[in-house]
C-alpha cells in the first residue's frame, strides 16, 4: 500500500486512539449521532385532532416466522390538554370524567417505506366511541411467551400493550398487525394503571398503581397468570404498608421479582418477592429499600434495568415534579443500583459514588424516566420540568392566584407585568438547559451528557422511552405537547468518521 495511503489511515485512528485515553467520555453516543425519524405527532391532521403529545411506551418486536421486525410506539394523548384541565379542576372543582380525553394508538416505523413512514396497527378509536373516550394511552409494551389464544397450538411469543385511562386494559398480539389484536384483561378500578409487565419462571405478573390525588386511593396491586391470558391478584395491600399507593415497575433479578413502590407520605419501598414453591399463589416478600432510598421525597422507584449484573433503579416526583398531596417540589430524580447481595448505594443523588447530585446537578430534572443499555453503554433520560416552568413564569399572576389567594393583587399584577417586559422564554431555555436530558455511562458510576437541550428543541421537555434495536440504533421518544412527540434514532458513526469528528472537534 502506497505509504501516504496508509498514514492518512493511521494518523486518524492513532489520534482518536490518543483522544479515547485521554477523554472517558470518549465512546457512546453524541447528539451528533441522532436524527428525527418521524413528523411531530406522526401525521399533521391526527396530531391535530388526537394529539400525539408522548412516545409512552417502545418495544421492537419480530413476530414468530416473519421475515422482518419492526419498532412499535405507543402514544399518550392531549397530555397538554389534561394537565390544563386537572390544573383548573384543582383550583376550581368540576368532574374529573369532563376530561378532555382523546384516543391512544400504536404505530411502527416503516423505514422501507420511507425515512419518517410510521403506519398505524391500533387505533383506539376502533374501540371507544367519539362520545365516551376514556383511555388516554398505551403506557407499557413488552414481549412474553404465553398461552395461544388457539388451545390447540403451543405457545407462542406475543407483543403486550397495556393501557391507561378510566379502566386499564391489556391487549396483545400475535403478529403486530392491524385489526389483529386480542382483549386479555381489564383492571376496572378508576384511577388504577397497569404500570409494568414482567415474566419469571414463565408466570407473568402486572404491576397495578393508582394514579389519583386528594383522598387518598387504595394500595398498591400485583397480578400474576399462568397462562398469559387469566390473571389473579396476589398482592392487594402494598406490601402491607397503606401508604405503598402503586407498584411502579417489576424486573426479574436473581430468581426474584424485584418491584418499585410509590409513596408519597414516607417514600418509596423496593421489594423482592416469589413462590414459596413452583406454581404456589403464596409469595416470600423481602424488603430491599425503604424511605426513598437517599431521600425521603423520592416518592417513585421506576424504570428498573440490570446493567453489568447490577439492579438500577430511578426516582420519580410526582406530579411534573410537584405533588400537591405531598408539598414535595423542585427536586432532582436520583438514580440507586442493588448489589447481588441485595446491599445498594446511590448512583446520582445525595452522597453518590458518581459525584453527580440528584438530576444530574439540575434540580429541575424530576423524572429518571427510562434506562437503557445500547453497545455495552448505559443510557439515562429524563424529564426536565424546566421547559414547563417557562410557563408559569409567563403566567405567574394566576400561579400566585392559586397558590396563596391574595387579598390585595396589585402587586402581584405589577411583579407580573414587570416580569413579562424582561422576560423571553427563548432566552430562558437556553439560560436553564431546558428540554429532556440523556445521560450515558461506561460503567454505572460514570456520567456524560448526550443532550441536554431535548435534542436542540426545549419544547422536548423529556425522554419518556428508550429501545435499543437490532439494526444497531438506539431510538428515543419524547413528550411535547406543543407539536407531538418525537422520535430520534442514533447510531455510533464508522471508526474512521469517529475520528474525523473528534480531530475536527480537537482543531
Amino acid at each position: 500500500m502506497n505509504r501516504h495511503i496508509l498514514r492518512s489511515h493511521i494518523v486518524p485512528l492513532g489520534a482518536a486512539c490518543i483522544m479515547c485515553a485521554l477523554l472517558p467520555q470518549c465512546g457512546g453516543l453524541t447528539q451528533e449521532d441522532f436524527e428525527q425519524v418521524n413528523v411531530d405527532g406522526f401525521e399533521a391532521e391526527d396530531q391535530l385532532i388526537d394529539h400525539n403529545d408522548y412516545a409512552y411506551s417502545m418495544e421492537y418486536f419480530k413476530a414468530d416466522g416473519a421475515d422482518d421486525g419492526y419498532l412499535y410506539v405507543g402514544t399518550c394523548n392531549n397530555m397538554g390538554g389534561l394537565i390544563g384541565f386537572y390544573a383548573q379542576v384543582l383550583m376550581n372543582g368540576g368532574d374529573i370524567l369532563d376530561a378532555p380525553i382523546r384516543p391512544p394508538e400504536i404505530r411502527r416505523y416503516r423505514p422501507d417505506l420511507g425515512p419518517t413512514e410510521w403506519e398505524t396497527v391500533f387505533d383506539y378509536r376502533d374501540v371507544e366511541d367519539e362520545s365516551s373516550f376514556k383511555t388516554i394511552g398505551f403506557r407499557f409494551m413488552t414481549i412474553l411467551e404465553a398461552a395461544d389464544a388457539n388451545k390447540d397450538a403451543p405457545p407462542a411469543r406475543f407483543l403486550y400493550a397495556a393501557t391507561q385511562g378510566e379502566d386499564s386494559v391489556l391487549w396483545l398480539s400475535k403478529t403486530g398487525n392491524y385489526g389483529e389484536w386480542e382483549h386479555v384483561f381489564t383492571f376496572d378500578q378508576l384511577g388504577g394503571s397497569i404500570r409494568w409487565i414482567e415474566q419469571l419462571d414463565g408466570r407473568i405478573y402486572l404491576a397495578v398503581a393508582y394514579d389519583s390525588f386528594g383522598e387518598a386511593p387504595p394500595p398498591g396491586e400485583i397480578w400474576v397468570s399462568d397462562n398469559g391470558l387469566d390473571f389473579r391478584p396476589i398482592m392487594q395491600n402494598g406490601f402491607g404498608d397503606p401508604n405503598n399507593r402503586g407498584v411502579q415497575a417489576l424486573i426479574a433479578y436473581q430468581g426474584w421479582i424485584y418491584a418499585g413502590t410509590k409513596n408519597d407520605i414516607d417514600g418509596f419501598d423496593i421489594w423482592k418477592l416469589r413462590p414459596v414453591a413452583p406454581g404456589s399463589d403464596e409469595h416470600e416478600y423481602v424488603r430491599v429499600v425503604s424511605g426513598g432510598g437517599p431521600s425521603a421525597h423520592n416518592e417513585n422507584a421506576g424504570m428498573p434495568i440490570i446493567f453489568q449484573d447490577k439492579l438500577y433503579f430511578g426516582t420519580q416526583l410526582y406530579i411534573a415534579g410537584f405533588n400537591p398531596s405531598s408539598g414535595n417540589a423542585f427536586e432532582g430524580c436520583d438514580i440507586i443500583r442493588i448489589n447481588e447481595d441485595d446491599s445498594w448505594e446511590t448512583v446520582v443523588g445525595p452522597r453518590s459514588i458518581s459525584g453527580y447530585g440528584s438530576g444530574f446537578n439540575h434540580f429541575t430534572n424530576s423524572y429518571l424516566w427510562w434506562m437503557e443499555e445500547h453497545d455495552g453503554w448505559l443510557y439515562a433520560s429524563t424529564f426536565d420540568q424546566g421547559t414547563l416552568l417557562s410557563s408559569l413564569l409567563a403566567n405567574l399572576e394566576g400561579v400566585f392566584a392559586f397558590l396563596q389567594k391574595p387579598q390585595d393583587k396589585s402587586t402581584i399584577e405589577t411583579v407580573s407585568r414587570l416580569l413579562n417586559m424582561f422576560f423571553d422564554v427563548e432566552d430562558y431555555y437556553r439560560l436553564t438547559h431546558a428540554g429532556g436530558d440523556i445521560f450515558k455511562s461506561p460503567d454505572g458510576v460514570k456520567w456524560y451528557p448526550v443532550t441536554m437541550d431535548g435534542m436542540g428543541n426545549p419544547r422536548n421537555y423529556g425522554w419518556r422511552t428508550m429501545k435499543s434495536c437490532p439494526d444497531g440504533y438506539l431510538y428515543v421518544g419524547s413528550t411535547n405537547t406543543t407539536t407531538g412527540t418525537e422520535i430520534w434514532r442514533g447510531k455510533a458513526p464508522e471508526p474512521d468518521k469517529n475520528a474525523a469528528r473528534l480531530l475536527q472537534q480537537l482543531n
